[in-house]
């Protein structure tokens, strides 16, 4: 049987783990068809939605696995969409955990043996961010990841000083053992030939054997009426957005780190200017992590990821729907209705939007 070559893609939530895989796939041997498999903390799969086939090269499936990590409280459905991709006999798997997850689990899972023989793990790639390498090494879950890699790159080294990328250089070289490969790069930016540095693993990939609870629960928001929400509820399975219920939200809520997340009906519209300053202001909070979101503008479709200390936004493909989510520490999300209703208001009126369409 065809041992399919699997790479992980981790770094902290941040690091631009998404913007590295887009680069690999517009980047992979012509002719090769790959896959990936998303595994997003939240519940409003945005990272999968920056990936859809309306941007995405051909020759590539996508998979999603959302609302918890594949390490942990979302190995079940890990393991389900892993078989399903394996069955379609890729060239190359990327796997891109969430970057709250430890990467000990998803190796655990695999190391099993009917995985195994279909697997044959290559390089595991860790992006780290110089400017916040101290902040980031303190978490467990950095930690496993770190322990985990052959390859360590400092991303973003355009945005860190040279202080900052001196002292992640002389830090990876004490690390023991030493990692196959220490690099900087930017903006995501990494030669495919790195994913074949390891090849023909004689010992199983390296681990650090750390392990999150599996205590996250979800809590699904819709603004819908009593009776379609039991209905919702009933059949598992959440309404989409449309005209009647234009904006669903999402929340994923934990005490240890909980996201914020809403999806919009394709027919609003948001003004642009107050788009960018609503993600600003969720970034600003105190817990803030994190802020994604791809949203129709009065400006065409953008994508944006905001963190405490960057920025990014870009021009977006259509989308079937909007979505924005922020990732906080802990579980104070008590101004959920106040958050929504700021983000109403950066909506363009619908006599408006209908004008501009």
């Amino acid at each position: 049987m065809k041992r399919v070559p699997v790479n992980l893609i981790s770094g902290p939530l941040g690091v631009g783990k998404t913007t590295t895989i887009r680069h690999l796939l517009e980047n992979r041997p012509e002719g090769e068809y790959w896959a990936v498999l998303v595994n997003e903390y939240g519940l409003v799969g945005l990272d999968a939605a920056l990936l859809t086939d309306a941007e995405r090269p051909d020759g590539v499936e996508i998979r999603e696995v959302a609302g918890g990590c594949i390490c942990c409280s979302a190995g079940l459905l890990f393991e389900v969409s892993l078989a399903m991709l394996l069955e379609r006999g890729p060239d190359r798997l990327l796997i891109e955990p969430t970057g709250l997850a430890a990467l000990s689990g998803i190796l655990d899972s695999l190391e099993r043996e009917q995985v195994r023989q279909q697997v044959d793990v290559r390089s595991t790639i860790c992006l780290l961010d110089p400017a916040t390498l101290e902040r980031d090494r303190q978490r467990e879950e950095v930690k496993d990841q770190i322990e985990a890699a052959d390859v360590l790159l400092a991303n973003r080294c355009d945005l860190a000083t040279a202080e900052q990328i001196d002292a992640f250089s002389a830090w990876a070289q004490t690390l023991f053992p030493r990692k196959r490969h220490v690099d900087r790069i930017e903006q995501g930016r990494i030669a495919v030939e790195l994913l074949d540095l390891v090849t023909d693993r004689q010992v199983a990939a390296p681990r650090g054997d750390y392990r999150h609870g599996t205590d996250h629960h979800h809590d699904h928001h819709h603004h819908v009426d009593a009776e379609s929400e039991n209905r919702a509820s009933s059949s598992g399975e959440d309404s989409e957005c449309d005209a009647s219920q234009s904006i669903v939200r999402r929340c994923h809520i934990s005490p240890v780190m909980s996201t914020i997340g809403w999806v919009c009906w394709k027919g609003l519209v948001f003004d642009a200017e107050k788009a960018v300053r609503l993600l600003a202001e969720l970034t600003r909070r105190p817990d803030a992590q994190r802020t994604k979101a791809v949203m129709r503008t009065d400006d065409g479709w953008w994508s944006f990821n905001f963190t405490p200390r960057t920025r990014e936004a870009r021009p977006s493909a259509y989308r079937r729907d909007s979505r924005i989510e922020v990732v906080i520490q802990g579980d104070g999300v008590s101004d959920l209705d106040a958050l929504e209703e700021t983000l109403r208001q950066c909506l363009v009126p619908q006599d408006d939007s209908r004008r501009d369409s």
